[in-house]
């Protein structure tokens, strides 16, 4: 994979519990690909079963706009999840990809200000900043810069 990471191959308990969520001609493996078509309960579904299983080290989430689940219910649910996962004590880095009109813009930020690193309109950045909170530590907070990450500003924050 580009960015230096790599990933990981899915074991088959894994991946038959992927498939629980996925549709037929979704994609278990790695990537997963739940398929555009899916209703918000898989996303959901998806992402928390990333999050928990500790063989799972940080999630980068590819989202592309539709109509079942426009860009800020899949925002809203997944900082939901993440809360949720925080409030178990499992903090893996998270990184989104959003594709779309500008509509994942708004989703960007919103997420951004829930503690998910989100990029509109990009495939490469999500890989590089995983990279970076991978290789400080999946189990630490990071220090992000201020801001939505598009917005360039360098100021230190935490999350």
């Amino acid at each position: 994979m580009a960015n230096d990471l790599t990933l990981m191959e899915i074991p088959p308990d894994l991946d038959e519990a992927f498939r629980a969520f996925i549709p037929p001609f979704g994609a278990a493996g790695n990537p997963i690909d739940i398929t555009g078509g899916e209703p918000p309960s898989t996303y959901e579904a998806t992402i928390r079963l990333g999050l928990e299983d500790p063989r799972i080290h940080a999630l980068i989430l590819g989202y592309w706009h539709t109509i079942v689940t426009p860009p800020m219910v899949f925002a809203k649910l997944t900082a939901k999840v993440a809360a949720e996962a925080r409030a178990k004590g499992i903090d893996k880095p998270i990184v989104a990809s959003l594709a779309g009109d500008v509509e994942v813009e708004e989703a960007s930020d919103y997420l951004y200000q829930h503690g998910i690193v989100a990029y509109p309109y990009t495939t490469e950045k999500p890989g590089r900043r995983a990279r970076r909170q991978v290789q400080v530590g999946t189990r630490s907070r990071f220090a992000l810069t201020s801001g939505h990450p598009t917005q360039g500003s360098r100021q230190g924050r935490r999350l």
